[in-house]
């Protein structure tokens, strides 16, 4: 099977999609099911892959529905089924279109809290993944949830809709070794309104005065306004100087952070496949999390859950499980366990059927 990966994006690649490319095109690659994979990527966003998997560049535009000239270039791979991760359509001639919906924000919060700027874009989004849906062959959701919504509210056909988690790197045993004080708490994640960090900034509040908070993550783009109300909103709460903002952290410093933590915090109000959280299971966090979907269908029993916009209840959660190491301890491992079914050779089967079903 020939299959063309295309990136359509307005140039840009986030952290976690380029570690989902890295990490998945190398093993579709060298699948004995697959005779040819050509990776295409914006110019402007090259990545590096393995150096058996074909990376070419093509130039982005920021205008949905348009590739400047791209459609050539594909067809010119001979693939028998053209592969877009970003929930963007791709016409090339006959070759049936495969498009995984990987990101909830826009079709459920596409204001927000947003700036203008960004909803006005996030509007854009789903209209176009709305669209790609609808044109594609298949679709490939990253979540029941995800499936749950564009079957429900797309009213597109089940049959047409498959499910593929992202997969998690494992963590070594040794690299485990917790030496985690039972007053730190830790959040991860780029910081845009979505986050919902006003939650883990109020609940801190209501805590012991020795337990710590660490926030990781980037302000995003344009997001300025909302880092500068978080602030304001510890400053209020008394809890400033009891927040360490660490900004974007290096593989190595994350898997420290969360080895470091006593409990890991989960607050986004709009997510697809959780990343970070898959992440924290695998490097067997006790974790606390929102407990709107898709969050239990990932943590399941290795999270306890409050509501969200409730920093009370969050406050409960983290107390108890700050008091009671065996525990955290248990929650751990749970996480662990749950985290070792999520690999990526487990992504590219089923990324491999959901093509094939396509073809077929």
């Amino acid at each position: 099977m020939r299959v063309a990966v295309v990136n359509l994006t307005s140039g840009g690649l986030s952290g976690g999609y380029r570690k989902y490319l890295a990490r998945l095109m190398p093993l579709i690659a060298a699948d004995q099911r697959i005779t040819r994979l050509t990776v295409f990527v914006p110019r402007a966003a090259m990545v590096n892959l393995d150096p058996g998997v074909d990376v070419r560049p093509w130039s982005s535009t920021r205008l949905p529905g348009h590739s400047h000239g791209l459609a050539p270039e594909v067809l010119a791979s001979r693939p028998d089924v053209v592969f877009v991760p970003t929930a963007r359509y791709v016409h090339v001639g006959a070759t049936p279109a495969v498009v995984m919906v990987r990101n909830m924000e826009p079709l459920l919060r596409p204001f927000g809290g947003n700036p203008w700027s960004h909803s006005a874009r996030n509007v854009l989004r789903a209209r176009e993944a709305r669209r790609a849906c609808k044109r594609a062959s298949r679709v490939i959701a990253v979540s029941e949830h995800v499936r749950d919504f564009v079957v429900t509210r797309w009213g597109l056909d089940p049959q047409r809709v498959g499910v593929v988690y992202h997969g998690v790197d494992r963590v070594p045993d040794e690299a485990l070794e917790r030496v985690a004080p039972a007053d730190s708490l830790f959040t991860a994640g780029s910081i845009r309104p979505a986050r919902g960090l006003e939650d883990v900034i109020g609940a801190l509040s209501a805590l012991d005065a020795r337990v710590r908070l660490v926030i990781a993550g980037r302000v995003d783009p344009g997001c300025d306004g909302y880092a500068a109300r978080l602030q304001r909103l510890a400053v209020q709460r008394g809890v400033a100087d009891r927040i360490a903002w660490a900004g974007e952290l290096r593989p190595t410093d994350m898997l420290r952070a969360f080895v470091s933590c006593a409990v890991f915090i989960m607050t986004s109000r709009a997510e697809a496949c959780p990343n970070i959280a898959l992440e924290a299971m695998s490097c067997g966090c006790a974790s606390v999390s929102v407990d709107h979907a898709p969050m239990p269908e990932f943590f399941g029993g290795a999270a306890r859950y409050y509501a969200a916009g409730q920093p009370g209840a969050l406050a409960d959660q983290l107390r108890a499980l700050l008091a009671d190491a065996a525990e955290r301890e248990r929650l751990g491992t749970i996480a662990r366990q749950r985290a070792a079914t999520f690999t990526w050779d487990r992504t590219r089967d089923r990324t491999i059927e959901e093509l094939q079903r396509a073809i077929g």
